[in-house]
């Protein structure tokens, strides 16, 4: 390796060293933080993320990559870093420092408002805060690019090439899809899931969560789990994945899936072995949110939610609820906990329904970002829009538009990340279950190796390396193809409800 890539990747290790620390400030808050030291958390949070824009920012950056990029002789790994590297350069060498800084401290001053306004309904005392990530956002996206549309700018930070037009285009053919398997369920008969809403303590789910991060393949020498307001994972390190669930006692399925959900995001953030040359660098990133999210809704769904992995672990389960699953047998729980109901809240959504609520957000957060909706109008369009898509009314903005955290976090673009993950899960599995053919047999007998072994392989190991349709094309033969996905759902649901 030529001095220049080193000192390259020394240069890069630095940036990223700050950003573990800036993360852990993060996490610490939203897990930990007593709420009289948030103020000065927010200036900690901004100083941090300044200190590690200027750190990405160098000028010695750009003269190493103006070099290197002219240098015969480079491997193939050698390339790929460079490439996300000037990638990473050219957009962070737009953005002033100052407004890196202010997006850091209002974005720790926005979250704590958004747990107290979600708490209390009082999505008045959160819509200033609202106001101020978009008016961010913004000037973020003019920074990034002033001849673009703002939101296609912000797009494109989260899923590389993506824009609101051709996301939109995919996201018709899904709606279409989606509503017309949720029209047949719902005129099939349904399933009785009930049992799900009896009490389990947070205690008796802890011991769940950890049974089953086991059963994944999650290494807790290199991770833990908390609890939190809105599930999430964080990377503090190269083995140091956090990630958080909520308990609630009244429907304990809320932590399983959330737990397993976020287990394989953690899952997929230890498979991001570049080797010792390129760790810690921004090599050792994933490929993007969307091929990200395929990997915690693979694990919650595709297999949390199977008759094979269930079959292998719902007897070590039902001594744990203290209960609750007495009488109820392996068929009653795994329809359970599939059953398809339109209802409120995103993360606690069915395969089916959850599209929905994505699109739904992806128009909503459009409008917002162009203006062609007002801050304080967004409660009236969410209820309206949920009426429309599914059916259902919204009794107050905490079961609203104040569920998710994202737009308190400025993270505009992000949410079409969630289906877009379950279109790559879909065509990984296909490809997967082709390649394996014992592949449910032995989620059955309770080994899920040889599915972490094959995304490892396939997935995992590269890393940022290669786009996300580069990365979909190489681990299984073909582009990216929606109807995997409805393929899916169909054979799935087809056979849960009849029809």
């Amino acid at each position: 390796m030529v001095e220049a890539m080193k000192k390259l990747i020394s240069l890069d290790r630095e940036r990223n060293l700050l950003s573990h620390i800036g993360a852990l400030l993060g996490w610490d808050q939203e897990t930990y933080l007593p709420e009289a030291a948030l103020d000065e958390r927010s200036e900690q949070l901004a100083l941090m993320e300044g200190l590690a824009h200027e750190k990405a920012v160098n000028p010695e950056i750009g003269e190493l990559l103006a070099k290197l990029e002219g240098e015969k002789g480079l491997s193939e790994q050698e390339r790929a870093y460079l490439r996300v590297c000037r990638r990473e350069y050219d957009r962070e060498t737009k953005l002033p420092a100052v407004l890196v800084s202010e997006m850091a401290r209002q974005t720790s001053l926005s979250q704590a408002a958004w747990v107290q306004a979600r708490k209390n309904n009082d999505f008045k005392g959160f819509a200033p805060h609202l106001a101020t990530m978009i008016r961010l956002n913004l000037e973020k996206a003019s920074a990034l690019n002033p001849d673009a549309p703002p939101y296609d700018v912000l797009l494109d930070l989260y899923e590389i090439g993506s824009s609101e037009k051709t996301t939109a285009e995919v996201f018709a053919v899904m709606k279409r899809d989606l509503v017309e398997i949720l029209g047949s369920i719902r005129s099939s008969p349904q399933t009785d899931d009930r049992f799900l809403r009896r009490r389990v303590s947070a205690a008796a789910q802890s011991r769940m969560s950890d049974y089953l991060m086991a059963a994944m393949g999650f290494d807790k020498r290199r991770g833990r789990l908390d609890t939190t307001a809105h599930p999430f994972t964080t990377t503090l390190g190269r083995d140091d994945i956090r990630i958080t669930t909520r308990y609630i006692e009244e429907y304990f399925p809320s932590s399983v899936f959330s737990t397993i959900h976020e287990a394989g995001h953690a899952l997929y953030e230890m498979g991001l072995d570049v080797g010792p040359d390129f760790s810690g660098t921004r090599l050792a990133d994933g490929a993007s949110m969307a091929i990200h999210e395929s990997q915690s809704r693979m694990w919650e769904n595709i297999i949390g939610r199977s008759l094979p992995f269930w079959d292998a672990h719902y007897g070590k389960i039902v001594p744990m609820a203290e209960g609750a699953l007495d009488g109820v047998g392996l068929e009653d729980f795994y329809r359970g906990v599939n059953r398809v109901e339109a209802s409120l809240i995103r993360t606690e959504a069915d395969e089916v329904s959850y599209g929905l609520h994505v699109i739904l957000r992806f128009e909503l957060e459009s409008a917002l970002i162009k203006g062609s909706l007002a801050v304080e109008d967004l409660p009236e369009a969410w209820n309206a829009a949920i009426r429309e898509t599914l059916g259902i009314e919204v009794p107050d903005d905490s079961r609203g538009c104040l569920q998710d955290i994202h737009w308190s976090m400025g993270s505009f673009g992000y949410f079409p990340s969630y289906a877009l993950g379950n279109l790559y899960a879909a065509q990984f599995w296909a490809a997967m279950q082709d390649q394996i053919p014992s592949l449910e047999r032995s989620i059955a007998a309770g080994d899920c190796s040889p599915a972490l072994s094959w995304l490892r392989d396939k997935v995992h190991r590269e890393a940022a390396a290669l786009l996300p349709s580069e990365l979909v094309l190489k681990a299984t033969g073909s582009a990216l193809d929606p109807s995997h996905f409805t393929r899916y759902l169909r054979k799935k649901y087809s056979a849960i409800y009849g029809f």
